[in-house]
């Protein structure tokens, strides 16, 4: 038993698992460790992978994981066993396959790989309100997974990385309540933001969270399309000049910048046929009042990697900026010096992480490239808003203090909310009660008028 103390979870103790592996006649210990905290309730999994780079040539995709540690088994244990599950699960954070089910062998309780994310058990009879516990990854939220395999859920780095650097560490976390579902959900969402030193201070001064904005995008009126006859430049100018609800800022969509191959973005910059006199000038003219722009994946014919280091995939036709924070520092501190930037929306996130094959293979690649983004939005004092993310852009976001929301739901429709949509209520409330961000809701009935 070996005993310690984190300087801000306090003290544990734990017990370690020390595996010998031989590769290739090199001896190698991978170590797991199972952490037990005095003032928390919870376990933490943790693995070292050892002071040697691990190699293995069996081919594995997104869905399994090529490490394992923890795993449990899904089963009901005898007849008296009513534990019930849910999962936040695929795009929106989670909440675009959000489903629940019995703790059962037969149920496929996740679909296993990029798209996964916590799973929250709980007592049926007590009807969620007692008993309930959360598995969740504690790092590396980028590289890793959860993988169901017949009826075990495992742990561990993404099957399609082959290659584990030397002293690599992931960890997982089992939080418990005995008060219930929303409360094991709030207090592990607590814990996470103290683990990680995360704290409020942008999300709190949000402007475009504390205050109403219009909006150009999916289902509003100006969404590709302008008033009449007259340009974009002209419409946004009149409906400043005629709109007389107090918006503190406008969100420009995907209309106005340069799209390349397979609709990717290729220059992040108005096109001089949708603001002729460009962005500065139409920023002066409504006043100064601040904006927040779309963008989604870079196109594989982007100018900028004439200048900064970006990886490409042929198949894909995507790229994606690598290693190089002044990229992101220089794109965002140009636009909220220009014409006044504010929030940078990152949509398409589900796509550029599911279709970008270096993402898959890469294990450092991720995290990298997120954090690399809210460095240059850190430098250019502009906040990030996450659109279309899975759960492990959520938990990334946890060392990422410019990401301030994440959008939960899709766009706006011409219709008013389902049933469906409408229990995005619920989840925006409850989420965004217990984590790091503001959550989004995209429903409401579109006017003309």
């Amino acid at each position: 038993m070996v005993q310690g103390n984190d300087p801000i979870l306090g003290a544990w103790n734990e017990t370690q698992l020390i595996f010998n592996l031989t590769l290739d006649s090199t001896s190698v210990n991978v170590t797991g460790q199972i952490r037990q905290w005095d003032t928390i309730p919870a376990l933490t999994f943790h693995l070292n992978t050892g002071g040697q780079v691990l190699t293995n040539d069996i081919v594995l995709n997104m869905t399994n994981v090529r490490t394992v540690f923890p795993s449990f088994k899904i089963e009901q244990i005898d007849t008296n066993d009513h534990r019930g599950y849910f999962t936040f699960e695929g795009v929106m954070m989670g909440y675009d396959e959000i489903h629940a089910g019995l703790w059962t062998s037969s149920n496929t309780v996740i679909k296993s790989g990029m798209e996964a994310g916590p799973v929250v058990l709980f007592n049926l009879t007590q009807r969620g309100q007692n008993d309930a516990l959360i598995l969740s990854p504690f790092s590396q939220f980028m590289a890793t997974s959860l993988s169901q395999q017949s009826n075990i859920l495992q742990y561990g780095v993404m099957g399609s990385i082959s290659t584990i650097p030397a002293n690599y560490n992931h960890s997982m976390i089992l939080f418990y309540s005995s008060k219930g579902i929303n409360d094991v959900v709030h207090q592990w969402g607590v814990t996470m933001q103290r683990a990680y030193n995360r704290n409020n201070q942008y999300r709190l001064n949000d402007i475009t969270i504390n205050y109403l904005g219009y909006y150009t995008d999916g289902g509003a009126y100006y969404y590709y399309n302008t008033e009449g006859s007259l340009n974009y430049q002209e419409t946004i100018l009149s409906v400043h000049r005629k709109l007389t609800l107090p918006y503190h800022y406008i969100q420009l969509d995907s209309w106005f910048y340069y799209k390349g191959l397979n609709g990717g973005v290729s220059q992040w910059q108005a096109r001089p046929d949708i603001f002729p006199d460009g962005l500065p000038f139409v920023y002066r003219q409504v006043e100064n009042t601040p904006l927040a722009a779309h963008n989604r994946y870079w196109a594989i014919d982007t100018v900028y990697s004439e200048k900064y280091a970006f990886l490409f995939d042929n198949i894909s036709q995507m790229s994606l900026p690598i290693g190089n924070d002044t990229f992101w520092i220089d794109l965002l501190s140009e636009a909220s010096n220009t014409w006044g930037l504010i929030m940078y929306e990152q949509d398409w996130l589900h796509k550029q992480t599911s279709n970008f094959k270096p993402l898959h293979t890469d294990i450092l690649l991720g995290k990298q490239w997120l954090l690399s983004m809210g460095e240059g939005a850190e430098k250019a004092n502009v906040n990030i808003q996450y659109c279309s993310p899975y759960p492990r852009h959520a938990l990334q976001a946890l060392e990422i203090p410019r990401v301030t929301q994440a959008r939960v739901s899709s766009d706006y429709t011409s219709t008013y909310c389902s049933s469906r949509e409408s229990m995005g209520y619920w989840y925006d409330n409850d989420v965004s009660r217990c984590t790091w961000y503001s959550t989004i809701q995209r429903c409401f009935l579109v006017d003309n008028e």
